[in-house]
């Protein structure tokens, strides 16, 4: 399958093909529930996405999916296929130009260091005269010749520039405002690393880039012992260290007993739950086919609100998935904050 179904597909809907990709080699038999739930976890690194539309290719016995992107991407952290049923689905995207996507990006890091295109070509030794740049010109970038010299000097730079940088973790706890727990932290990390198309070293280094101490210490004291080690390495090293204990009981036990916080979103305390569901499957603690009705048994016996089942709009059968209970607890967010901002006009048109 080529480029040209993603870009008919998007010309037809009059959306840009470079925030929408195709993902491919999906089973017939696949309910959207499913699909939904395989894009929200192959898919997680690209950030907010939705499913726009489903199309049968009569040639391959096999659906392929339109999904949109909130905004353009690089193609570094866009995974080549993601797991699902029936084996992996292939993920077909078309790249950003790599002229335009190096620019913008070098415009972008300019302004974040408040530096100008002159300042910049003159600090690495090219100086004003081949470009002719006036000393108080805006870090903008038009010219192809600039845009040469720069992608050669800065190479290096450029592999620096063309990834999302991964969340902070230092393992205190409480975590430091700006700081991610260590489930979270890891499932993010997790998905990161598997969709970026780099060397192991490279990988290693970006890891480090986000650590702080203690964690950081963990990890320089084993690279320290063994220089090569690998980034998978790292990881269980820091979960040994920082993540929930391996006993599947005691999973058990932390999953059934973590419950809403005061003032935290449904679709917060959701989130929260479900890194402790994925390492409860992955221990063996619970069955796959069980994860949805596990999922909404504890969000309902975990929320502070009582009455919480009879509010949801629950379909009839099997649990819903992820995606679908969060689109569910979202409603009811909105409809509880819509009545509160209605019970306060009211209050205020009284007192007037």
């Amino acid at each position: 399958m080529t480029l040209r179904l993603l870009e008919d597909w998007c010309r037809g809907m009059d959306m840009n093909p470079r925030k929408a990709l195709l993902v491919a080699g999906i089973p017939p038999t696949c309910n959207e529930a499913e699909i939904q739930e395989a894009l929200q976890a192959g898919l997680a690194s690209l950030g907010p996405h939705r499913l726009l539309g489903r199309m049968f290719r009569r040639d391959e016995n096999r659906v392929v999916a339109l999904i949109g992107l909130t905004q353009e991407t690089s193609l570094a952290v866009v995974p080549k296929e993601i797991p699902g049923n029936g084996g992996a689905w292939r993920v077909i995207f078309k790249p950003p130009d790599p002229d335009n996507e190096f620019l913008s990006r070098l415009n972008e890091f300019l302004e974040g260091e408040g530096l100008t295109v002159a300042e910049f070509t003159k600090a690495l030794g090219y100086g004003n005269d081949p470009f002719d740049l006036e000393p108080n010109l805006a870090p903008q970038v038009g010219t192809p010749m600039l845009a040469e010299a720069l992608d050669e000097a800065l190479q290096p730079a450029l592999q620096y520039l063309k990834y999302r940088k991964l969340k902070v973790f230092s393992g205190n706890n409480p975590p430091e405002p700006g700081e991610e727990g260590f489930d979270s932290w890891l499932l993010h990390t997790t998905h990161m690393m598997k969709a970026w198309q780099v060397s192991d070293a490279e990988k290693r280094r970006r890891l480090l880039e986000c650590l702080r101490s203690p964690a950081f210490d963990v990890i320089r004291v084993l690279k320290i012992n063994n220089p090569l080690i690998t980034v998978p390495e790292c990881l269980q090293a820091l979960e040994q260290v920082f993540g929930v204990i391996d006993n599947p009981r005691e999973l058990q036990v932390k999953f059934l007993t973590t419950y809403q916080n005061p003032n935290e979103k449904l679709t917060a305390y959701a989130l929260r739950l479900e890194p402790l569901i994925q390492k409860l499957v992955e221990r063996g603690a619970l069955e796959k086919e069980v994860v949805n009705q596990a999922r909404l048994d504890q969000i309902l016996a975990g929320a502070e609100d009582r009455a919480l089942r009879r509010r949801l709009d629950l379909p009839a059968g099997p649990a819903p998935g992820l995606l679908q209970l969060l689109t569910l607890l979202k409603e009811d967010e909105t409809a509880e904050e819509e009545e509160e901002d209605s019970l306060e006009d009211g209050s205020v048109e009284t007192l007037t």
